[in-house]
């Protein structure tokens, strides 16, 4: 079957990878970061695997295995930072969490360690390294019977019969202290991709770790948890003595008589006159999206991918599964957006209604033509529209990720203002900076990212299109 894309579409959505040579430079990156490791020499490790995320930032042994070097050489905020956004691509591994329990342990910060920990367990019941460190984590918080329990369902006896002794003599501040000196030694962090062969034996220390036609191409009208209160014997960190749940001292701004309001002499209003007066705006449902002064509504039956921050209120039954980025129509591991903005796949029947919270949003029809969109401006979409993921490179590492869609289908925008539609002609390329670039469409386009300036790079980079179509601008209000 021939593929009618033309050579720069498929260069850019057939793959999400770079070119063969740098594939070869981040196994080779990878390669020397992990023996690095194993010969016990972080700091080398380091510097090897920060070059190996720089040909593939989401690679998910090379990010765990980066975040182990950055442990073992004390770096522990650098470390937390690379696990959080770990377990925001893979939340339903357990390991992860274990290992950021870890980075929290080693911080005295045991009760992140702790919900770390019980997380882990969660979703891995007869995880036991787990269980093994949940009590140490409870033992540095001084809840040492809970400790022993943890001890015992992980085979740890000695550890358990440490925590009995304690609770006998509760030399406690003494048992906090030999529990930071366990978690001093030598903890093997194991990444989830090796998680199953360690477990059959393997004892290796070291891990790895609107139809888009010219003619119809119209917009509608846009209209850290608080941890528990600490045990005073064990309110020694590294910063310092702390007090249970002492606010931190404020110096608030004088008020003057004048700013101070009277004393109200109406009667508060009764619940049903509140509610009443008090209705959320929501746009009447019409089918896909409305768009309302404050509000928006995404109506959906059968499926909708769409994301959800600003959400404000949802009715119906509706279930929600994350969306993974497809290429060459498959899909693959890797997520669709990051953290709050996941693309999120609806399925049921039911309403979503989102707080505007000062972006612009616009409903558009897609036709027979196929469109692109930067990833980041593209909210929603049907079922019925057909999307691949992509990538323009870039020399300076920022790279363009796009979104290919073809089908029929309604789509929703969310940009900074309205968005306006210019031309781009035959022979003449058209240069958009690439934070304004909202989508284009048209015949044979071809795409790359340019300096603004080819003699001072630091002004930017610009998406340069060549070919006949018309382009989509963000252009932001008052300007």
């Amino acid at each position: 079957m021939i593929d009618p894309r033309n050579r720069a579409e498929r260069a850019i959505f057939d793959e999400d990878d770079s070119d063969l040579a740098d594939n070869q430079e981040f196994d080779r990156a990878l390669s020397t970061g992990n023996e690095a490791l194993s010969q016990g020499n972080p700091a080398d490790a380091r510097v090897a695997l920060e070059k190996a995320l720089r040909y593939k930032p989401r690679n998910q042994r090379a990010r765990n295995l980066l975040g182990l070097s950055l442990f073992k050489l004390g770096e522990l905020s650098r470390a937390e930072e690379i696990y959080r956004s770990l377990i925001e691509d893979h939340p339903s591994d357990p390991t992860l969490r274990v290992n950021l329990g870890l980075v929290f342990l080693k911080q005295n910060a045991s009760a992140d360690a702790v919900r770390c920990f019980e997380t882990a367990l969660d979703l891995a019941p007869d995880h036991q390294k787990a269980q093994n460190y949940l009590g140490l984590a409870l033992a540095q918080k001084g809840e040492l019977a809970r400790a022993r329990e943890w001890f015992l369902k992980a085979g740890n006896d000695a550890m358990a019969d440490r925590m009995a002794l304690a609770l006998q003599q509760s030399p406690i501040r003494a048992v906090a202290a030999s529990a930071s000196e366990a978690l001093a030694e030598e903890q093997p962090f194991t990444p989830a991709t090796e998680e199953r062969a360690a477990k059959k034996g393997d004892t290796k220390e070291i891990p790895r770790p609107p139809a888009l036609d010219r003619g119809n191409w119209v917009a509608t009208v846009p209209g850290k948890p608080a941890a528990p209160p600490v045990t005073s014997e064990v309110a020694q960190t590294s910063r310092g003595a702390v007090v249970p749940n002492a606010p931190e001292p404020s110096n608030p701004p004088a008020v003057s008589a004048a700013e101070v309001p009277e004393p109200s002499a109406e009667p508060p209003p009764s619940m049903s006159q509140y509610t009443s007066a008090k209705r959320l705006p929501v746009p009447a449902p019409a089918g896909g999206f409305s768009i309302g002064p404050s509000e928006i509504l995404i109506q959906v039956r059968g499926e909708m991918l769409t994301r959800l921050d600003g959400l404000v209120a949802s009715w119906g039954s509706l279930t929600m599964k994350p969306e993974l980025k497809r290429f060459r129509g498959k899909a693959t591991d890797k997520p669709f957006g990051d953290g709050s903005r996941r693309m999120l796949r609806a399925s049921g029947e039911g309403r979503y209604v989102i707080s505007r919270e000062g972006r612009c949003f616009t409903a558009l029809e897609l036709g027979d033509e196929p469109a692109y969109f930067r990833e980041e401006v593209l909210f929603a979409f049907e079922e019925s529209i057909l999307f691949e993921n992509g990538r323009v490179p870039s020399k300076g590492g920022n790279d363009l990720h796009l979104v290919h869609l073809r089908g029929r289908g309604k789509l929703l925008l969310a940009t900074s203002g309205v968005p306006r539609a210019v031309d781009i002609q035959k022979g003449e390329p058209l240069r958009i900076p690439m934070d304004q670039l909202v989508g284009w469409h048209g015949p044979l386009i071809q795409p790359r990212l340019v300096a603004i300036v080819e003699e001072a790079p630091e002004l930017g980079v610009a998406l340069e299109l060549a070919g006949e179509g018309r382009a989509l601008l963000d252009v932001p209000p008052g300007r």
